[in-house]
Protein backbone atom coordinates (compact mmCIF):
# COMPACT_ATOMS: atom_id res chain seq x y z
CA UNK A 1 0.00 0.00 0.00
CA UNK A 2 1.19 3.72 -0.64
CA UNK A 3 -0.04 6.71 -0.07
CA UNK A 4 -1.47 8.33 -3.30
CA UNK A 5 -1.99 5.75 -4.67
CA UNK A 6 -5.59 4.24 -6.14
CA UNK A 7 -6.55 0.99 -4.84
CA UNK A 8 -10.30 -1.13 -5.41
CA UNK A 9 -11.98 -2.43 -2.48
CA UNK A 10 -14.96 -3.13 -1.41
CA UNK A 11 -16.71 -1.94 1.68
CA UNK A 12 -17.64 -4.24 4.25
CA UNK A 13 -19.15 -2.43 6.86
CA UNK A 14 -19.36 1.61 8.26
CA UNK A 15 -17.38 2.30 11.61
CA UNK A 16 -19.29 4.34 14.32
CA UNK A 17 -18.46 7.55 12.42
CA UNK A 18 -20.64 6.37 9.21
CA UNK A 19 -16.90 5.59 7.25
CA UNK A 20 -16.80 2.77 5.16
CA UNK A 21 -14.11 -0.05 6.00
CA UNK A 22 -12.57 -1.80 3.36
CA UNK A 23 -9.07 -4.15 3.01
CA UNK A 24 -6.52 -3.25 0.87
CA UNK A 25 -3.61 -5.44 0.94
CA UNK A 26 -5.08 -7.04 4.15
CA UNK A 27 -4.90 -3.28 5.94
CA UNK A 28 -8.12 -2.25 7.33
CA UNK A 29 -8.76 1.10 5.48
CA UNK A 30 -11.21 3.38 6.52
CA UNK A 31 -12.83 5.71 3.15
CA UNK A 32 -14.98 8.53 3.37
CA UNK A 33 -18.47 8.70 1.97
CA UNK A 34 -18.46 5.20 1.02
CA UNK A 35 -21.19 2.48 1.73
CA UNK A 36 -21.43 -1.51 2.75
CA UNK A 37 -21.28 -3.71 -0.01
CA UNK A 38 -20.27 -0.64 -2.69
CA UNK A 39 -16.98 -1.11 -5.07
CA UNK A 40 -15.30 1.76 -5.12
CA UNK A 41 -11.74 3.06 -5.95
CA UNK A 42 -10.11 4.73 -2.93
CA UNK A 43 -7.03 7.11 -3.06
CA UNK A 44 -5.01 6.91 -0.12
CA UNK A 45 -4.13 9.54 1.91
CA UNK A 46 -2.20 8.04 5.19
CA UNK A 47 -0.92 5.02 6.28
CA UNK A 48 -0.78 4.01 10.46
CA UNK A 49 0.83 0.83 11.49
CA UNK A 50 -2.62 -1.54 11.58
CA UNK A 51 -5.19 0.84 9.29
CA UNK A 52 -5.12 3.62 6.84
CA UNK A 53 -7.24 6.13 5.48
CA UNK A 54 -8.56 6.62 1.68
CA UNK A 55 -10.51 9.27 -0.25
CA UNK A 56 -13.09 8.15 -2.55
CA UNK A 57 -12.36 8.20 -5.65
CA UNK A 58 -15.44 6.55 -7.73
CA UNK A 59 -18.33 4.22 -7.00
CA UNK A 60 -17.77 1.28 -9.59
CA UNK A 61 -21.13 -0.62 -8.07
CA UNK A 62 -23.29 1.59 -5.71
CA UNK A 63 -25.21 0.57 -2.68
CA UNK A 64 -28.85 1.10 -3.17
CA UNK A 65 -29.11 3.48 -0.29
CA UNK A 66 -26.99 5.68 -1.65
CA UNK A 67 -28.52 9.08 -2.91
CA UNK A 68 -26.99 12.05 -4.50
CA UNK A 69 -26.54 15.08 -1.34
CA UNK A 70 -29.06 17.63 -1.74
CA UNK A 71 -26.32 20.07 -0.31
CA UNK A 72 -23.49 21.10 -2.98
CA UNK A 73 -21.16 21.34 -0.66
CA UNK A 74 -21.40 18.27 1.15
CA UNK A 75 -18.65 16.26 -0.30
CA UNK A 76 -16.03 19.08 1.05
CA UNK A 77 -17.67 20.78 3.83
CA UNK A 78 -17.03 18.62 6.97
CA UNK A 79 -20.90 19.91 8.79
CA UNK A 80 -22.78 16.62 7.75
CA UNK A 81 -21.28 13.11 6.69
CA UNK A 82 -24.50 10.93 5.93
CA UNK A 83 -26.12 12.99 3.71
CA UNK A 84 -25.07 10.62 0.77
CA UNK A 85 -27.00 7.98 2.49
CA UNK A 86 -30.98 7.90 2.26
CA UNK A 87 -32.35 9.01 5.89
CA UNK A 88 -34.15 5.47 6.34
CA UNK A 89 -30.61 4.04 6.19
CA UNK A 90 -29.05 6.82 8.68
CA UNK A 91 -31.98 5.91 10.87
CA UNK A 92 -30.81 1.85 10.07
CA UNK A 93 -27.04 2.52 10.41
CA UNK A 94 -27.81 4.42 14.02
CA UNK A 95 -29.81 1.73 15.78
CA UNK A 96 -27.57 -0.75 14.42
CA UNK A 97 -24.47 1.07 15.68
CA UNK A 98 -26.11 1.43 19.38
CA UNK A 99 -27.00 -2.30 19.72
CA UNK A 100 -23.61 -3.47 18.46
CA UNK A 101 -22.14 -1.05 20.81
CA UNK A 102 -23.77 -2.23 23.98
CA UNK A 103 -23.41 -6.23 22.85
CA UNK A 104 -19.65 -5.28 22.42
CA UNK A 105 -19.10 -3.12 25.33
CA UNK A 106 -21.96 -4.27 28.19
CA UNK A 107 -22.73 -7.97 26.82
CA UNK A 108 -26.28 -6.66 26.91
CA UNK A 109 -28.73 -7.42 23.83
CA UNK A 110 -30.66 -4.15 23.94
CA UNK A 111 -34.35 -4.08 22.79
CA UNK A 112 -34.30 -0.45 20.25
CA UNK A 113 -36.82 -0.58 17.82
CA UNK A 114 -36.43 2.70 16.19
CA UNK A 115 -34.45 6.16 16.33
CA UNK A 116 -37.00 8.31 16.78
CA UNK A 117 -36.54 11.43 14.33
CA UNK A 118 -39.06 14.41 13.74
CA UNK A 119 -36.77 16.90 11.36
CA UNK A 120 -34.43 16.67 8.93
CA UNK A 121 -33.02 19.65 7.73
CA UNK A 122 -33.01 22.89 8.66
CA UNK A 123 -33.17 21.90 12.08
CA UNK A 124 -30.07 23.77 13.52
CA UNK A 125 -30.91 27.05 15.67
CA UNK A 126 -27.23 27.95 16.23
CA UNK A 127 -24.18 27.61 13.60
CA UNK A 128 -20.68 28.64 14.18
CA UNK A 129 -18.86 29.65 10.88
CA UNK A 130 -15.53 30.22 10.34
CA UNK A 131 -14.11 32.85 8.35
CA UNK A 132 -11.08 34.01 6.27
CA UNK A 133 -10.96 37.59 5.19
CA UNK A 134 -13.42 36.62 2.70
CA UNK A 135 -14.67 33.14 2.84
CA UNK A 136 -17.14 32.00 5.68
CA UNK A 137 -18.37 28.34 6.35
CA UNK A 138 -16.86 24.94 7.88
CA UNK A 139 -13.27 22.87 7.09
CA UNK A 140 -12.95 20.34 5.02
CA UNK A 141 -12.30 17.43 7.36
CA UNK A 142 -9.12 17.12 8.79
CA UNK A 143 -7.67 20.07 6.96
CA UNK A 144 -7.33 23.84 7.40
CA UNK A 145 -8.95 24.59 3.75
CA UNK A 146 -12.35 26.46 4.96
CA UNK A 147 -15.03 25.58 2.52
CA UNK A 148 -16.62 28.73 1.30
CA UNK A 149 -20.67 28.60 1.16
CA UNK A 150 -23.77 30.55 0.81
CA UNK A 151 -26.32 28.06 2.82
CA UNK A 152 -26.17 25.54 5.04
CA UNK A 153 -29.72 23.04 4.38
CA UNK A 154 -29.14 21.85 8.12
CA UNK A 155 -29.87 25.00 9.37
CA UNK A 156 -32.85 27.74 10.08
CA UNK A 157 -33.73 29.29 7.57
CA UNK A 158 -33.19 32.34 9.03
CA UNK A 159 -29.55 31.24 9.80
CA UNK A 160 -29.38 31.20 5.94
CA UNK A 161 -30.52 34.84 5.54
CA UNK A 162 -27.82 36.31 7.70
CA UNK A 163 -25.30 34.20 6.48
CA UNK A 164 -25.77 35.91 3.10
CA UNK A 165 -25.77 39.05 4.64
CA UNK A 166 -22.68 38.17 6.62
CA UNK A 167 -20.78 36.94 3.49
CA UNK A 168 -21.91 40.11 1.52
CA UNK A 169 -20.13 42.25 3.86
CA UNK A 170 -16.92 40.01 4.06
CA UNK A 171 -16.71 40.13 0.57
CA UNK A 172 -16.76 44.21 0.56
CA UNK A 173 -14.52 44.05 3.46
CA UNK A 174 -11.53 41.32 3.00
CA UNK A 175 -9.36 43.08 6.15
CA UNK A 176 -12.30 42.29 8.42
CA UNK A 177 -10.10 40.34 10.87
CA UNK A 178 -13.33 38.04 11.72
CA UNK A 179 -12.25 34.67 12.89
CA UNK A 180 -15.53 33.43 13.80
CA UNK A 181 -19.46 34.29 13.97
CA UNK A 182 -21.89 32.42 15.83
CA UNK A 183 -25.62 32.95 14.82
CA UNK A 184 -28.70 32.00 17.00
CA UNK A 185 -32.26 31.89 16.17
CA UNK A 186 -34.69 32.22 19.36
CA UNK A 187 -38.51 31.83 17.33
CA UNK A 188 -38.52 35.08 15.17
CA UNK A 189 -35.65 36.61 17.15
CA UNK A 190 -31.42 36.03 15.91
CA UNK A 191 -28.46 36.80 17.77
CA UNK A 192 -25.02 37.33 16.01
CA UNK A 193 -21.81 36.97 18.05
CA UNK A 194 -18.80 37.33 16.52
CA UNK A 195 -14.98 37.09 18.30
CA UNK A 196 -13.63 40.06 16.36
CA UNK A 197 -13.94 42.57 13.54
CA UNK A 198 -11.36 45.28 12.52
CA UNK A 199 -11.69 48.69 14.17
CA UNK A 200 -14.14 51.05 12.10
CA UNK A 201 -16.10 48.45 10.91
CA UNK A 202 -18.78 48.21 13.79
CA UNK A 203 -21.41 50.35 12.01
CA UNK A 204 -21.30 49.26 8.67
CA UNK A 205 -21.25 45.48 10.00
CA UNK A 206 -24.42 46.80 12.20
CA UNK A 207 -26.06 48.35 9.31
CA UNK A 208 -25.38 45.39 7.08
CA UNK A 209 -27.36 42.83 9.44
CA UNK A 210 -30.48 45.22 9.97
CA UNK A 211 -33.23 43.20 11.53
CA UNK A 212 -31.35 41.14 14.08
CA UNK A 213 -32.10 41.49 17.50
CA UNK A 214 -28.73 41.38 18.82
CA UNK A 215 -25.07 41.61 17.78
CA UNK A 216 -22.03 40.95 20.25
CA UNK A 217 -18.31 41.36 19.58
CA UNK A 218 -15.85 39.72 21.63
CA UNK A 219 -18.66 38.89 23.66
CA UNK A 220 -19.69 42.32 24.25
CA UNK A 221 -23.07 43.59 23.44
CA UNK A 222 -23.07 46.24 20.57
CA UNK A 223 -26.36 46.37 19.62
CA UNK A 224 -29.97 45.56 20.51
CA UNK A 225 -31.09 42.88 23.23
CA UNK A 226 -28.60 41.67 25.82
CA UNK A 227 -30.43 38.11 25.45
CA UNK A 228 -32.90 36.66 23.33
CA UNK A 229 -36.05 34.44 25.74
CA UNK A 230 -37.05 30.68 24.16
CA UNK A 231 -40.32 28.50 25.47
CA UNK A 232 -39.08 24.99 25.74
CA UNK A 233 -41.62 22.22 27.46
CA UNK A 234 -43.70 24.72 28.72
CA UNK A 235 -40.33 26.48 30.13
CA UNK A 236 -38.80 29.90 29.25
CA UNK A 237 -35.23 30.19 28.61
CA UNK A 238 -32.76 32.90 28.81
CA UNK A 239 -30.18 32.77 26.21
CA UNK A 240 -26.61 34.52 25.76
CA UNK A 241 -23.84 34.27 23.22
CA UNK A 242 -22.55 31.66 25.80
CA UNK A 243 -25.42 29.73 26.91
CA UNK A 244 -26.06 26.10 26.23
CA UNK A 245 -28.87 25.44 24.30
CA UNK A 246 -30.04 22.46 22.16
CA UNK A 247 -29.62 23.42 18.65
CA UNK A 248 -32.18 20.91 17.83
CA UNK A 249 -35.25 21.84 19.76
CA UNK A 250 -37.60 19.58 18.25
CA UNK A 251 -36.00 16.34 19.14
CA UNK A 252 -34.53 18.08 22.59
CA UNK A 253 -38.27 18.70 23.51
CA UNK A 254 -39.10 14.87 22.91
CA UNK A 255 -36.31 13.60 24.09
CA UNK A 256 -36.76 15.58 27.70
CA UNK A 257 -40.62 14.23 27.52
CA UNK A 258 -39.21 10.72 27.03
CA UNK A 259 -37.10 11.37 30.38
CA UNK A 260 -39.48 12.70 32.30
CA UNK A 261 -41.68 9.31 31.58
CA UNK A 262 -39.45 7.43 33.51
CA UNK A 263 -39.52 9.63 36.43
CA UNK A 264 -41.55 8.86 39.49
CA UNK A 265 -42.73 11.59 41.95
CA UNK A 266 -39.37 12.18 45.02
CA UNK A 267 -38.22 13.52 46.94
CA UNK A 268 -34.60 14.56 45.79
CA UNK A 269 -33.58 14.35 42.39
CA UNK A 270 -29.63 14.90 41.62
CA UNK A 271 -29.19 16.14 37.92
CA UNK A 272 -25.59 16.12 37.13
CA UNK A 273 -24.34 17.96 34.49
CA UNK A 274 -26.99 20.14 34.78
CA UNK A 275 -25.74 22.98 32.36
CA UNK A 276 -28.25 26.12 32.08
CA UNK A 277 -30.32 24.24 33.92
CA UNK A 278 -33.01 23.00 31.44
CA UNK A 279 -33.39 19.59 32.91
CA UNK A 280 -33.51 20.19 36.61
CA UNK A 281 -36.45 22.99 35.71
CA UNK A 282 -38.20 20.14 34.29
CA UNK A 283 -37.54 17.95 37.00
CA UNK A 284 -38.87 20.67 39.47
CA UNK A 285 -42.45 19.07 38.53
CA UNK A 286 -41.45 15.82 40.02
CA UNK A 287 -39.66 16.23 43.25
CA UNK A 288 -40.08 18.59 46.32
CA UNK A 289 -36.29 19.13 45.94
CA UNK A 290 -34.06 18.92 42.51
CA UNK A 291 -30.04 19.78 42.70
CA UNK A 292 -28.07 20.18 40.07
CA UNK A 293 -24.04 20.02 39.94
CA UNK A 294 -22.51 22.29 36.40
CA UNK A 295 -18.66 22.94 36.48
CA UNK A 296 -18.86 26.70 33.45
CA UNK A 297 -19.75 29.21 35.58
CA UNK A 298 -21.75 30.64 33.08
CA UNK A 299 -23.92 27.81 32.89
CA UNK A 300 -25.02 28.21 36.25
CA UNK A 301 -25.58 32.15 36.38
CA UNK A 302 -27.88 31.11 33.30
CA UNK A 303 -29.57 28.41 34.70
CA UNK A 304 -30.16 30.57 37.88
CA UNK A 305 -31.46 33.14 36.09
CA UNK A 306 -34.04 30.60 34.81
CA UNK A 307 -35.57 29.17 37.42
CA UNK A 308 -36.24 32.95 38.46
CA UNK A 309 -37.66 33.54 35.14
CA UNK A 310 -40.13 30.47 35.23
CA UNK A 311 -40.81 30.97 39.65
CA UNK A 312 -39.03 27.55 40.17
CA UNK A 313 -38.19 27.86 44.20
CA UNK A 314 -37.80 23.91 44.78
CA UNK A 315 -34.68 23.38 43.13
CA UNK A 316 -31.00 24.71 42.90
CA UNK A 317 -27.23 24.86 41.92
CA UNK A 318 -24.17 23.28 42.82
CA UNK A 319 -21.22 25.04 40.73
CA UNK A 320 -18.31 22.93 40.49
CA UNK A 321 -17.06 19.13 38.80
CA UNK A 322 -19.17 16.73 39.53
CA UNK A 323 -16.65 14.14 40.62
CA UNK A 324 -15.35 16.70 42.94
CA UNK A 325 -19.35 17.54 43.88
CA UNK A 326 -20.86 14.39 44.52
CA UNK A 327 -19.08 13.16 47.94
CA UNK A 328 -21.01 16.30 49.36
CA UNK A 329 -24.56 14.64 48.64
CA UNK A 330 -23.42 11.16 49.76
CA UNK A 331 -25.75 11.83 52.95
CA UNK A 332 -28.82 12.98 50.91
CA UNK A 333 -31.29 10.63 50.78
CA UNK A 334 -32.00 10.04 46.64
CA UNK A 335 -34.45 8.63 44.78
CA UNK A 336 -33.31 9.23 41.38
CA UNK A 337 -29.95 11.12 39.37
CA UNK A 338 -30.41 12.47 35.99
CA UNK A 339 -26.77 13.08 34.52
CA UNK A 340 -26.13 14.36 30.91
CA UNK A 341 -22.16 14.73 30.91
CA UNK A 342 -20.29 15.57 27.54
CA UNK A 343 -19.39 13.23 25.03
CA UNK A 344 -16.88 12.21 26.82
CA UNK A 345 -18.48 10.48 29.57
CA UNK A 346 -18.62 10.37 33.49
CA UNK A 347 -15.75 9.85 34.84
CA UNK A 348 -15.25 6.69 37.36
CA UNK A 349 -14.69 8.66 40.41
CA UNK A 350 -18.77 9.41 40.15
CA UNK A 351 -19.68 6.40 38.91
CA UNK A 352 -18.56 5.07 42.08
CA UNK A 353 -20.13 7.64 44.04
CA UNK A 354 -23.63 6.90 42.11
CA UNK A 355 -22.49 2.95 43.54
CA UNK A 356 -22.34 4.45 46.99
CA UNK A 357 -25.43 6.64 46.85
CA UNK A 358 -27.63 3.96 45.49
CA UNK A 359 -30.67 5.73 43.91
CA UNK A 360 -33.65 3.76 43.10
CA UNK A 361 -33.50 5.20 39.48
CA UNK A 362 -30.59 6.71 37.12
CA UNK A 363 -31.89 8.51 34.11
CA UNK A 364 -28.77 8.36 31.58
CA UNK A 365 -28.54 11.51 28.77
CA UNK A 366 -25.43 10.47 26.34
CA UNK A 367 -25.17 12.47 23.05
CA UNK A 368 -21.92 9.45 22.46
CA UNK A 369 -23.32 5.75 22.69
CA UNK A 370 -19.52 4.32 23.29
CA UNK A 371 -19.01 6.41 26.34
CA UNK A 372 -22.61 5.65 27.57
CA UNK A 373 -22.46 1.90 27.19
CA UNK A 374 -19.13 2.44 28.76
CA UNK A 375 -20.97 4.14 31.71
CA UNK A 376 -23.54 1.55 31.84
CA UNK A 377 -20.98 -1.53 31.80
CA UNK A 378 -19.87 0.20 35.27
CA UNK A 379 -23.54 0.80 36.06
CA UNK A 380 -24.63 -2.67 35.95
CA UNK A 381 -23.00 -3.93 39.10
CA UNK A 382 -25.93 -2.85 41.19
CA UNK A 383 -28.83 -1.50 37.87
CA UNK A 384 -30.68 -3.62 35.48
CA UNK A 385 -31.01 -1.69 31.85
CA UNK A 386 -34.48 -1.44 31.66
CA UNK A 387 -35.27 0.41 28.88
CA UNK A 388 -32.86 2.59 26.36
CA UNK A 389 -34.92 5.04 23.70
CA UNK A 390 -32.72 6.80 20.77
CA UNK A 391 -33.07 9.89 19.27
CA UNK A 392 -31.80 12.16 15.59
CA UNK A 393 -30.89 15.19 17.17
CA UNK A 394 -28.41 15.62 14.77
CA UNK A 395 -29.49 14.19 11.21
CA UNK A 396 -27.02 14.19 8.30
CA UNK A 397 -24.42 13.00 10.90
CA UNK A 398 -23.34 10.16 12.54
CA UNK A 399 -24.28 11.36 16.10
CA UNK A 400 -27.44 9.80 17.81
CA UNK A 401 -28.53 10.62 21.10
CA UNK A 402 -29.39 8.05 23.81
CA UNK A 403 -31.67 7.96 27.03
CA UNK A 404 -30.92 4.79 29.27
CA UNK A 405 -33.11 3.99 32.63
CA UNK A 406 -31.86 1.61 35.17
CA UNK A 407 -33.37 0.66 38.08
CA UNK A 408 -31.32 -0.93 41.50
CA UNK A 409 -31.59 -4.27 41.38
Amino acid sequence: MEVNKIYETKILRQNNEGLGIGLIDGIITFVNDALPNEVVNVKIIKIYKNYAYGDLVEVKEANQNRKTPKCPFFYECGGCNLMHQSYESQLEFKKDKIISIFKKICNIDIDLEKVNSYNILNYRNKVVFKVKKDKIGFYKPKTNELIDIDRCIISDEKINECLIKIREFIKKNKDNEINEVMIRVCDNNIMISLDNIKEGYIDKFIKALDGVSSIYINNKLVYGLLSLNKKLNNLMFNISPKSFFQVNSVVAENLYNKALEYIDKSDLILDLYSGTGTITMLLSKKAKRVIGVEVVKDAVKDAKNNLLLNNINNAEFICGKVENKIDELKKLKVDAIVLDPPRSGSDKKSLESILEIEPKKIIYISCNPVTLARDVNVLKEKYELIEISAFDMFPQTYHVECVCVLNRK
